[in-house]
């Protein structure tokens, strides 16, 4: 028995090419990117501010947008600055 949701596509709706998957995946390893950032600065105010929870799991959030701009081919940023 088929789910509701497992409909098969039909044979006249445009299927994605290969360019634009590739522009969505840069543009979602660009937003990891961006993510792993901002989760990065917002991390280290909360060290600043003694907020140890928050700041894990800032942590947490950074490594995890980290892995996936790794995982879809972005470039680490470098946070040694």
């Amino acid at each position: 028995m088929r789910r509701p949701d497992a409909s098969p596509k039909k044979s006249n709706e445009p299927r994605e090419t290969d360019s634009e998957s590739a522009k969505a995946k840069d543009e979602a390893a660009s937003i990891a990117a961006y993510i792993a950032d901002m989760a990065d600065e917002m991390a280290k105010l909360a060290s600043r501010c003694d907020m140890p929870m928050l700041c894990y799991f800032l942590n947490l959030a950074r490594a995890e947008a980290d892995m996936r701009a790794r995982e879809l081919g972005g470039y680490p940023i470098d946070r040694s600055a």
